[in-house]
């Protein structure tokens, strides 16, 4: 393989590579690292990627439209070092049919680890005992409280990569998996070791309710009052997916009754208002969108791109390539 521009701006180009990613990808190829902060200069990155055989983008870089592609006939596919491949992507890299990757599942590793550690410890309790060791209490709450992470039913809304290496985690625990997700058959759902049931039964029948559906039309306050009620008392609801997801006003409401608990990553919008009741109330832990990468778990995305153009070269197919003609479901 010739030549592999990295367009990816000086924010991100340090948040995510380091030297040791630039040498493996140097393996592949003859690799050009953008040395701007910013892509205001059209011409100036239109002549940086020319004659590219493979672009690697990032959140914050350029589309790439009629005029990248022009120059860059021999252009085999475009690795996005991010999640969402929308902002980069035009109609005319859709009508060509370039081959495009995107590193959603690098990142949901740590969303799903993210929503275990919430499921574990909401759970035990560990949050609401805190609260009472520092008010001078000891273990007087903890039969109301704590519930072992064992023989309970977990419920995993989509089956998406976040929600896949959701289930692969909770393989290491004795728990029941259930999953909602209309896209994906029974079969296909039993294959990534879960059950396949309708939103209300899992709302219903599950201990935990961990939310991992991307944000389009179709999920917009998916969660709300009318299956929020069917939640058992004791139940943990975690959302770490998009705030559009969840009703907020109704998630609100039925916080306040008492019944359930919540911890919530994503708020619609974000940050949440000061006074949103969610920064109050004592049943929910409200945390500023950690979940997925944020610090040196941001290496993890230079490690998939890594291995993505290594499966380019050697012929295979890319992990998380996308189909560009499922694009209106994708978020």
């Amino acid at each position: 393989m010739n030549k592999i521009a990295i367009l990816v701006n000086e924010e991100n180009r340090e948040k995510v590579f380091s030297e040791k990613y630039y040498e493996r990808l140097r393996k592949t190829g003859q690799v050009f690292v953008y040395d701007k902060k910013d892509f205001e200069d059209e011409a100036y990155w239109l002549d940086f990627i020319k004659d590219s055989e493979v672009i690697i983008t990032s959140w914050g870089s350029p589309q790439l439209g009629g005029k990248a592609l022009d120059i860059c006939p021999n252009l085999k596919a475009v690795i996005h070092a991010a999640g969402s491949i929308k902002p980069i992507i035009s109609d005319e890299f859709i009508e060509r049919n370039i081959r495009i990757t995107n590193s959603a599942a690098a990142i949901g590793e740590g969303v799903a680890e993210t929503a275990l550690g919430f499921a574990i410890a909401a759970c035990k309790g560990f949050y609401q005992l805190n609260i009472d060791t520092k008010n001078k209490l000891w273990d007087e709450n903890i039969r109301t409280t704590v519930k072992d992470f064992y023989d309970i039913k977990v419920g995993v809304i989509s089956g998406g990569f976040v929600g896949r290496h959701m289930v692969k985690l909770l393989k290491n625990f004795h728990v029941d998996v259930l999953m909602y997700d209309p896209t994906l058959s029974s079969e296909e759902i039993s294959a990534i070791g879960a059950e396949k049931v309708e939103l209300d039964e899992l709302m219903r029948e599950s201990d935990v309710v961990s939310v991992h559906a991307p944000s389009i039309p179709a999920t917009d306050n998916m969660i709300n009052k009318e299956n929020l009620s069917l939640m058992k008392d004791g139940a943990v609801l975690i959302n770490t997916s998009r705030g559009t997801v969840i009703n907020e006003n109704d998630l609100i409401c039925e916080l306040k009754k008492g019944r359930i608990f919540a911890c919530i990553d994503v708020t619609n919008p974000e940050p949440p208002s000061k006074d949103n009741e969610l920064r109050d109330l004592d049943n929910v832990i409200l945390t500023p969108h950690i979940a997925g990468t944020v610090s040196n778990g941001m290496k993890r995305i230079a490690l998939h791109v890594c291995e993505e153009l290594e499966r380019l070269e050697n012929g295979e197919k890319m992990r998380t390539e996308v189909d560009l003609g499922s694009i209106s479901k994708l978020a």
